[in-house]
């Protein structure tokens, strides 16, 4: 779990977006650095009003789990966190008994029996063992405690907003965590047998967490109960105004050269024919930023391959790129229409450079 700043007012942003206020949301959204796209950012506004919870599929480095990052920054919103993984148990992410403490508790009650008379040490007992699973000896996973956190935020008084609840990478969940999530995601209850409670969570729609799930598309494919119980969007990669948006959101110091270097390069290399894993905006944002880092304005044969390391990933890669400098370094000192002229709708003297008229 990742704490929300208790020195910080929180914002529920179901409110925002039932209250007719989506574009404040995306405006703390964008005062994280990061820049959503309008689809995707209405999918999430429709997650939110609908109490459903929201699946984004794509690949690498597209923005999937930033995006819940940015949603608990900007709201300051508790955000509990299940990585996907081979191995993954339901007990670390739902619920586990402390079974040592059980243990412990009843050989103290066993011990207070004895000193009882008979008649009274049946009755000590069946007390025990019914005790035995009561809350304090309950044990919650990531999951479980953003239900509960949640069921907890309902009832507060002010009524605090939900948590978050990211999922993250769930095509490495496996079929049986899939199956242990469809009753919360559904009822927003999770029943546990011999709880003195019977269930943690909350049926409201309107105070369950924020469940954001995550998935990469590579492990294993989703079942279908599991993908019904979201709203589903597809992230891809941006186009180019919103990718330098987005650089520019990110790397507030950067300066219209050191963007235009970033995406004519990055744009150029995914151009490249027989390049498998074309960079994403995480490769554009890391380039950008190690262009400020050092103080890039212009690249050359000497330089430019000091950089393939932010966004090529394979050995053939690399010694592909490595034939294709002059191109690439021809793409980065070219007129783009797309890049320069956005550059130049806010930089004069990135305009003037280029002739473009205002």
């Amino acid at each position: 779990m990742i704490p929300h700043d208790p020195d910080r007012p929180q914002i529920d942003p179901r409110h925002l977006v039932r209250n007719g206020s989506e574009r404040e949301l995306y405006g703390l959204l964008c005062g994280t650095g990061y820049v959503p796209g309008e689809q995707v950012f209405g999918d999430f506004c429709e997650s939110l009003k609908s109490g459903r919870a929201w699946l984004v599929s794509g690949t690498r480095g597209s923005g999937k789990t930033a995006f819940p990052e940015a949603v608990a920054s900007a709201c300051n919103l508790t955000m509990c966190v299940v990585s996907g993984r081979d191995g993954l148990k339901q007990e670390e992410i739902l619920y586990d008994w402390d079974r040592e403490e059980q243990e412990v508790w009843m050989r103290e009650n066993l011990a207070l029996a004895k000193e009882l008379p008979a008649s009274e040490q049946v009755r000590l007992l069946e007390t025990a063992r019914k005790m035995k699973w009561q809350r304090q000896f309950l044990v919650l996973g990531e999951v479980g405690l953003a239900y509960d956190l949640a069921a907890k935020a309902a009832q507060s008084a002010p009524r605090n907003p939900p948590p978050v609840l990211l999922l993250d990478e769930s095509d490495k969940f496996g079929a049986s965590i899939e199956d242990s999530l469809l009753m919360p995601l559904e009822r927003g209850l999770i029943y546990i047998p011999r709880y003195e409670g019977g269930c943690i969570g909350v049926s409201d729609w309107e105070s369950r967490p924020i469940v954001i799930t995550t998935s990469n598309d590579l492990r294993h494919k989703l079942s279908g109960p599991f993908i019904s119980r979201h709203i589903y969007s597809r992230f891809a990669n941006p186009i180019l105004e919103k990718e330098l948006e987005i650089l520019r959101a990110r790397n507030p110091k950067a300066s219209s050269a050191q963007l235009a270097l970033a995406i004519k390069l990055l744009d150029a290399v995914r151009g490249i024919a027989g390049m498998e894993d074309h960079p994403s905006i995480r490769e554009s944002i890391d380039v950008a930023g190690a262009f400020v880092r050092d103080s890039i304005d212009s690249l050359d044969h000497r330089v430019l391959p000091r950089f393939f390391c932010y966004f090529v990933k394979t050995g053939d890669a690399r010694e592909l790129l490595g034939l294709q400098l002059d191109y690439l370094l021809a793409m980065t000192h070219a007129f783009h229409p797309v890049v320069d002229t956005w550059l130049g709708s806010s930089d004069s003297e990135w305009a003037m450079k280029w002739n473009i008229a205002g």
